[in-house]
């Protein structure tokens, strides 16, 4: 029989650790609610993208042999969040095809939740990131989002 372990203040605080080591990820653990937070910016930015979108852009991501760790991110509609390499400027054109196709991004500094466990609110879609294997570029995602676009799916 396999237990499901509720995670603790412990447990977000071990692994907010783990993340700064291994990933040099600026988390941290909010004392009212005991998430396991990551703040925006830099190292790490994120894209959200609606889940069925989300999918396409996932499938363009394997196509090219690469790949971006995945939080899905409950609600109605679902969510898909790609972690990537810092934000960098976009085309106007570009920006117009993102607004287009619901992908958002959030402020610098805005803080994510990360999956701590089984029954954490959010979760890995793949596992989650990987030690040793760099964040995909922040424009490797956008450019997946124009392909998938661009195939008429969405």
């Amino acid at each position: 029989m396999v237990q499901t372990v509720e995670p603790t203040p412990s447990i977000a605080r071990s692994m907010c650790e783990s993340y700064r080591i291994l990933f040099g990820w600026a988390t941290s653990v909010d004392l009212e609610s005991g998430e396991l937070q990551l703040a925006v910016g830099d190292p790490v930015d994120a894209l959200i993208i609606p889940a069925g979108f989300a999918g396409e852009v996932n499938l363009m991501l394997k196509v090219r042999m690469q790949r971006a760790p995945v939080i899905v991110v409950p609600g109605s509609p679902t969510k898909w969040m790609f972690l990537t390499g810092p934000r960098t400027q976009l085309r106007e054109s570009t920006f117009a095809a993102m607004v287009r196709n619901r992908v958002e991004w959030l402020d610098k500094g805005s803080k994510i939740m990360l999956p701590v466990g089984p029954t954490s609110p959010v979760r890995w879609l793949e596992g989650g990131p990987t030690v040793g294997h760099e964040l995909p570029l922040w424009t490797t995602i956008i450019a997946a989002a124009r392909s998938a676009a661009a195939m008429g799916a969405w």
